[in-house]
């Protein structure tokens, strides 16, 4: 019998490819904390960021075989669905908002939910407050445009737009910053 939670990404991936649905459950457990917190950061809802850390794993269900490791690490290509996964809620919310225009079920957002375990409430806040750090020791700048970008959906040109600056130095700032923020966070993860 295959111990999927002892093989390596690489391995794993290959299997899900394959439809070994074990697979795709070691993947969950080894990497929804992150796409969880994630999604916690971008959304600010739990329900939404629960549906959305799902149908990450789902997407990766269905396009497994689209992993390329040349390309990157299997964590980094996750992270990646799920940063374009929460891009699409945030914007397909923005829209509904539009329609809308009524914040008071937002009302509700505030009250903490029961089913959070205190462990995995423990564990986001961690991851949390990783990613503050990290993004505290940016330039400003960069800051601001690696927020708008990937904590509230914006793309560059709407940055751009936003902030009344050259497309190609918001692209710049967004790349800066996302390097600096990598190694920031690898280096956080070794020590």
């Amino acid at each position: 019998m295959v111990e999927y939670q002892e093989l390596e990404d690489g391995e794993l991936i290959g299997r899900v490819v394959r439809g070994e649905k074990d697979a795709l459950e070691a993947l969950y457990t080894k990497y929804s904390t992150s796409v969880y917190s994630l999604a916690m950061i971008m959304l600010k809802h739990q329900a939404l960021a629960e549906e959305a850390t799902q149908d990450v794993f789902l997407n990766i269900w269905l396009k497994a075989s689209s992993y390329k490791p040349d390309r990157g690490n299997l964590r980094t290509w996750i992270m990646s669905v799920a940063h374009h996964k929460l891009i699409d809620v945030i914007r397909s919310r923005r829209r509904a908002w539009s329609l809308t225009e009524s914040a008071d079920h937002e009302t509700l957002d505030l009250l903490p939910s029961p089913q959070m375990s205190t462990e995995s409430e423990a564990v986001r806040n961690l991851e949390g407050e990783r990613v503050r750090e990290a993004l505290g020791s940016l330039p400003p700048a960069q800051r601001e445009a690696i927020m708008l970008a990937y904590f509230e959906g914006f793309s560059h040109s709407e940055i751009a737009e936003k902030l009344q600056q050259p497309l190609g130095t918001v692209k710049t700032r967004v790349r800066l910053a996302m390097q600096k923020l990598r190694a920031v966070l690898e280096h956080d993860a070794i020590q």
